[in-house]
């Protein structure tokens, strides 16, 4: 393995932005291990006209030109946080274009890439939930949705029914330690 690319926070429309507060302590974990690490810093925040789409293509943008410069020691593991985690493929894609190999894709506590893509994903795919998401999920109302309600998906069982690999209760410094071993 390479380097472990911890992505920043995705800020977009119409999706709610969870801050990554662990970010820094999670970098800290696997220096302190001997992990190749890179912290890609976050963009500057989006402007609030943007719609989706070009919001999302100046995110995954900001994350390429970062890695360019940065030229981490390949291959890399991208990890991603809330709603940067569905989009993985756009960076995975444009990584292939420069020709950086992934070794494989981790999304923390976060939202899913949409199936759809042909070829991602490209390399092995984790879903970790944290303590934290499983307390927060826990506080819940716990009722059940009224009539002509969806239920939210749970992103783990979905990440399981895709064949990923998930942890639960599960502490992302230990997780990506082993992950950067194999």
């Amino acid at each position: 393995m390479g380097t472990v690319v911890l992505l920043p926070a995705a800020e977009l429309p119409a999706t709610p932005f969870e801050p990554w507060g662990d970010q820094r302590s999670i970098a800290g974990g696997l220096v302190g291990y001997g992990v190749n690490t890179y912290v890609v810093p976050a963009p500057e925040p989006a402007d609030p006209g943007l719609d989706l789409k070009t919001a999302t293509a100046h995110w995954v943008a900001h994350i390429a030109l970062n890695l360019t410069q940065a030229q981490p020691i390949k291959p890399i593991l991208l990890v991603a946080h809330g709603a940067a985690g569905q989009l993985l493929p756009a960076i995975g894609f444009a990584q292939k274009a420069s020709r950086r190999p992934v070794a494989g894709y981790v999304v923390i506590d976060g939202q899913l890439p949409k199936v759809g893509a042909a070829d991602w994903p490209d390399a092995p795919v984790t879903f970790i939930r944290t303590n934290n998401a499983n307390d927060a999920a826990s506080s819940g109302s716990g009722t059940l949705p009224m009539a002509g309600e969806v239920e939210p998906q749970d992103p783990a069982r979905v990440a399981e029914l895709r064949g990923w690999t998930v942890y639960s209760d599960a502490d992302p410094v230990e997780v990506l330690r082993e992950l950067f071993q194999n």
